[in-house]
């Protein structure tokens, strides 16, 4: 490979690229997301061990007019990552370059874990800033679709971002950053991977610490009249909201001193909340009660106050439990209390099924406005509300009603759908509710005027093409 490496890659016969990139083709046929309910058959599937196969794979995409999309662990609930052409897994490309413990900063692959960076960080005293509900994704991931964890002041995770190396569409390699080729950084830093492939990611971290959270339990009345208090209460509040029974569980987390003191027991976390949920929720496919009885469980799991101290990320993370249907979608703060009572009706008046109605408890989380051009929570103060319908056993369930009336009711309050997350918005929306979109369009055109990068998912809902979004729908 040095002696080909010296090469321009013009000079190497198509051939050639086909044997450089042999040990690094998988012998997978199909890819699927982590909950299997998208799944494509892509013509190769690359998984590059350093950046001069990444080159190579563009090359290639280049010679043969293929898209390539760039995909990490697929933990997307929607088709964001398939494709029907050339995919490159960035499973290898997952180190960590460089540790600043006195500025705190680290530079990682794009293809790292959080789950492994926090391993690294945690060497030296460091910790992100923030985080989401999960820690299985890429940190490329995380950035390019503005994923979030929850705290009014706290910004999307891609605030945490520095600088990036990407390599573009014609297989130049740049550094972009707020000072060097801004708007190829703001277009980016939340870009579905679109503009480019992000080799390293310059993030901002803290020493690290612990959190003390505090669970208390509400009635859904309670909490919506004391929200602003609730969500100023502490640096990260979220709120676990059971329909069905009217109660909301009430999370408040804050940097501590205090020494680890983690909770848990096996038989309420994992034989009452895990095991036997899922088998009521299973048996609820087909006897409603069961599906009752389930969501009656779990609200009661966490219906009492407790209070645990330990590492961040221990505490930012929580269980994803099983394989599910999920969506999410971000409204304006300032219309929280009227969008949640909203869909409280929804759920009591108009799904009558009780197998339609939200299975975990709704989600309620909170970030400060950023400038990120496609940020959800740009130029505004957010408020996100996620709902979860569970596959017991990766059995399916009905959740189309369910999630079209969710989306119905956050689209009327201004609403945003998570990157991530499958939906329904075409450009002709995304332009009224991001007043940088054209930008962002235009970013795109220049470095990448062909459309190396744009898989089926983009071109559907950024340039309209009439591509099902059930194309790659996994159906049993």
């Amino acid at each position: 490979m040095s002696s080909l490496a010296s090469l321009d890659l013009h000079d190497i016969p198509l051939a050639k690229l086909y044997e450089i990139l042999l040990p690094v083709t998988t012998s997978s046929k199909a890819f699927s997301n982590w909950a299997k309910t998208f799944i494509c058959t892509p013509l190769a599937i690359f998984e590059p061990r350093n950046e001069y196969h990444c080159e190579i794979i563009l090359e290639l995409a280049r010679r043969e007019g293929k898209v390539v999309r760039v995909a990490g662990v697929g933990h997307s609930p929607s088709d964001l990552a398939c494709t029907n052409e050339f995919m490159l897994r960035t499973t290898n490309l997952n180190r960590v370059l460089m540790v600043d413990k006195e500025k705190r900063r680290v530079v990682a692959q794009g293809g790292i874990t959080l789950h492994h960076l926090h391993t690294i960080l945690a060497q030296h005293d460091l910790a992100m800033i923030n985080l989401g509900s999960i820690s299985d994704q890429t940190l490329a991931g995380i950035v390019t679709t503005a994923s979030h964890g929850t705290g009014i002041d706290y910004g999307v995770m891609s605030t945490q971002v520095i600088s990036m190396d990407i390599l573009l569409a014609d297989g130049s390699r740049v550094h972009c950053s707020r000072n060097e080729l801004p708007d190829l950084f703001l277009a980016t830093v939340c870009g579905l991977g679109s503009t480019g492939l992000i080799l390293n990611i310059e993030l901002e971290v803290e020493p690290s610490f612990h959190l003390k959270e505090v669970l208390e339990s509400r009635s859904f009345e309670d909490t919506l009249s004391n929200l602003k208090r609730l969500v100023r209460s502490a640096e990260h509040t979220r709120m676990f909201w059971f329909p069905a029974t009217d109660m909301v569980c009430v999370s408040m987390s804050n940097r501590t001193h205090e020494i680890k003191q983690p909770n848990g027991s096996w038989f309420f976390d994992s034989f009452l909340g895990f095991h036997l949920v899922q088998l009521l929720l299973f048996l609820g496919i087909y006897i409603r009660v069961f599906n009752n009885w389930a969501i009656s469980l779990a609200s009661w799991l966490v219906s009492s106050s407790s209070s645990r101290v330990d590492d961040s990320h221990r505490v930012f993370n929580v269980d994803c439990r099983y394989l599910q249907h999920t969506t999410e979608w971000a409204i304006p703060y300032a219309n929280a209390d009227p969008c949640l009572r909203e869909l409280r009706k929804y759920f009591h008046e108009i799904l009558v099924d009780p197998r339609e109605r939200p299975h975990f408890p709704i989600e309620i989380r909170f970030s400060a406005p950023d400038d990120i051009w496609l940020s959800p929570s740009y130029n505004q103060q957010t408020c996100w509300i996620g709902i979860v319908q569970y596959k017991p056993y990766g059995f399916n369930v009905p959740y189309k009603r369910l999630f079209e009336g969710y989306e119905s009711i956050l689209s009327s309050h201004q609403g945003r759908p998570h990157w991530a997350k499958a939906h329904k918005v075409g450009p002709e929306v995304f332009r009224m509710l991001y007043p940088h979109f054209e930008d962002f369009m235009q970013v795109l055109q220049k470095v990448d005027p062909k459309g190396l990068f744009r898989n089926e998912y983009m071109q559907r809902h950024f340039f309209g093409k009439h591509i099902d979004g059930r194309m790659f729908k996994q159906r049993k």
